[in-house]
């Protein structure tokens, strides 16, 4: 099993991939989130080296990519660990930081919920370790995993919804 690890919210994420590499998992993560987990000796793919192709645009295209789409379709990538860059509503130009590969990620990942894990909080990590050493994850929790990303994307729209409320 394969676990995409593309994170702007870092806490416990070097824990995790390391109890995720000892379970055997191969972890794929984009430049940022693979520093500090390569930093701490646990070996990583970066994204750029599973899609052969560079990150784009100094960062902001990286994961739109069949590649990686495909590989959550088919299962190939079976957790999918996400926190996206949060929306500043003070500035300007909030839209420019807007995250768009995550929720792509992060929604593909809930339409195909029954085979693929979709996290957002690292409050989620332990337990899923926990679960992972005892198995595979349920029925359950990977629903309720999904669940819980559907409601993380519907803030996210709705904070974008906001920002666009203020554009003239």
């Amino acid at each position: 099993m394969k676990a995409l690890i593309s994170v702007f919210n870092k806490d416990k994420v070097v824990e995790f991939a390391k109890a995720l590499n000892e379970l055997g998992v191969e972890i794929i993560a984009t430049e940022g989130t693979a520093r500090p987990i390569l930093k701490s000796g646990i070996p990583v793919t970066k994204v750029s080296t599973f899609t052969g192709v560079q990150e784009l645009l100094g960062g902001k295209i990286k994961t739109l990519h069949p590649r990686i789409h495909a590989g959550i379709a088919t299962a190939e990538i079976g957790i999918v660990a996400v926190n996206l860059i949060p929306m500043d509503l003070a500035t300007k130009n909030a839209l420019n930081g807007m995250d768009i590969g995550g929720v792509a990620m992060l929604r593909s990942g809930i339409k195909n919920f029954e085979n693929v894990a979709v996290i957002v909080n690292p409050a989620r990590y332990d337990e899923i370790i926990k679960e992972l050493e005892k198995g595979e994850l349920s029925h359950d929790t990977k629903l309720r995993l999904a669940r819980e990303a559907s409601g993380y994307i519907l803030d996210y729209e709705t904070k974008i919804g906001e920002i666009l409320k203020g554009v003239e």
